[in-house]
C-alpha cells in the first residue's frame, strides 16, 4: 500500500515539475520579448528548482518503500 502510494505522489510530482518547466520557459520567452520583467523569471526558476527537490524526495520514497515490500516479503541481503 506505501509503495502504491508514494508511486502515485511520484507520478503527481513529474506532472507538477513538467508544469514548472513550461513556466519557466514561458517566463525566459516573456522576458526576451519585453513583456515582463526578470523577477517573473526569477519567481518561475525558483518554482522549478522547488519542484525538482520534491521530485527527487517522491523518488527516494518511492524506492525506500520498495525495500520495505521485499523485506516484507522476506526478501533482504545475505550477511556473510
Amino acid at each position: 500500500m506505501a509503495y502504491r502510494k508514494n508511486h502515485e505522489f511520484r507520478s503527481q510530482q513529474e506532472l507538477l515539475t513538467n508544469s514548472a518547466q513550461d513556466t519557466t520557459r514561458l517566463a525566459n520567452m516573456r522576458y526576451q520579448g519585453g513583456v515582463t520583467s526578470y523577477l517573473e523569471v526569477l519567481d518561475s526558476d525558483t518554482r522549478y528548482f522547488d519542484a525538482q527537490i520534491g521530485l527527487a524526495q517522491a523518488e527516494l520514497n518511492e524506492r525506500l518503500a520498495m525495500v520495505q515490500l521485499y523485506n516484507a516479503l522476506g526478501g533482504g541481503w545475505q550477511q556473510p
